[in-house]
């Protein structure tokens, strides 16, 4: 478990993320753009929590506010086209 977490938490994490939204671009309305934008909220959240330094804490904390309106918006878009 501690090895999928450093393994997730690395550069290879970020590539993951990045996968993710590439495939979204891909695959329509089937929820990947939400566990995109999901692992790339727990991955700003980790750095977060691992660095010292108080003007990165802000930027990564615009782009989970960013990251969870944009997820509000892609839900709002999605019921919306189902009704």
């Amino acid at each position: 478990m501690n090895q999928m977490k450093k393994m997730f938490f690395s550069e290879i994490g970020m590539k993951v993320v990045n996968l993710l939204f590439f495939l979204s671009l891909f695959i329509r309305n089937c929820g990947v753009i939400f566990v995109a934008y999901a692992v790339w909220i727990l991955y700003l959240l980790n750095c977060m929590k691992k660095t010292s330094s108080k003007t990165l804490k802000v930027v990564f904390s615009f782009f989970v506010i960013f990251a969870s309106v944009m997820i509000v918006i892609n839900l709002f878009f999605l019921f919306k086209i189902q009704s």
